[in-house]
């Protein structure tokens, strides 16, 4: 099914499945946006966490177990997680698609899923594979292709008819999708890799370029999979993380605060990997001298 993007996606997605006051369970630490799209259709919005220990990101399966009622419909999924740049084991697919059979759905927003720095199974990439009938797949030209202005997502579907007809029921009310965007679409995507490799060269040099700079500094890279972001933990002596951002941007750097994502720690900062390396560079370098 295609959408104007994946947030227009996650919107017929919850048209379809949800009523005014059911609850949809959301990740965290993972991208704000996704509170105020499911709190836009009517619905609560609940957190469920993801700790980091251990040199990982680990998923909380005890609080999912406890967080979902008779009001859940859906549980959300990001693979790769933005901004922690990680991707749930094959055993929390497996767990997940068991926890949700023939009570809830699973929305798996996978716009980030190509750009992967190490070689990964692919079927830790996406829930496509599980061919289950309870999962929605979510992606789109804004990052597959780097068009954003051109306005084309979509949504993978379970086989079925039923399913099929009331979300072209959705899809018909709003007729949102442009036919031109809709036949480009086919040479995009053919050519998608010119944009994908540099932005993965880019995205790797970096990480690199990041690792050798926080050596033996009290500032740690947290373990990356995928994406277009870093995560730095940093010293405790940094008491406000807000305030240490704006310093930042005081001197002419930015960079997002943890808190924008609910990182579980303080101070964390979120680096974009796609920043030229001079400018990467002289903004560690301002982080390190603070």
């Amino acid at each position: 099914m295609l959408t104007t993007s994946t947030s227009e996606a996650y919107s017929y997605c919850l048209k379809l499945i949800a009523d005014a006051g059911d609850s949809i369970l959301i990740p965290q630490p993972s991208y704000p946006l996704l509170q105020f799209l499911i709190e836009a259709e009517g619905l609560q919005a609940i957190p469920y966490p993801i700790h980091s220990a251990y040199g990982q990101w680990i998923l909380d399966r005890d609080y999912l177990v406890k967080a979902c009622n008779q009001k859940t419909r859906a549980i959300v999924i990001v693979l790769p997680n933005n901004p922690t740049g990680h991707f749930l084991s094959q055993d929390d697919l497996l767990w997940l698609a068991e926890l949700t059979r023939e009570r809830m759905w699973l929305i798996s927003d996978e716009v980030f899923a190509d750009y992967c720095w190490q070689p990964y199974p692919s079927q830790s990439k996406s829930i496509t594979h599980l061919n289950l009938q309870n999962t929605f797949s979510l992606s789109g030209l804004s990052k597959i292709c780097a068009l954003p202005q051109m306005k084309l997502g979509w949504i993978v579907m379970p086989n079925d008819p039923v399913i099929h007809k009331n979300l072209e029921l959705v899809a018909d009310t709003y007729l949102s999708v442009s036919s031109p965007i809709q036949i480009a679409a086919v040479k995009w995507l053919a050519n998608r890799n010119q944009f994908q490799s540099p932005v993965r060269r880019r995205c790797v040099e970096s990480l690199d370029l990041i690792s050798v700079k926080l050596k033996g500094s009290p500032w740690t890279l947290l373990p990356v999979q995928a994406g277009w972001s870093a995560i730095l933990k940093g010293p405790s002596r940094i008491e406000s993380e807000e305030d240490f951002i704006i310093n930042l941007l005081d001197r002419g750097f930015s960079a997002h605060p943890g808190f924008y994502y609910d990182l579980p720690f303080q101070p964390g900062i979120v680096l974009s990997l796609l920043t030229r390396s001079t400018d990467l560079t002289e903004g560690l370098n301002a982080i390190l001298s603070v």
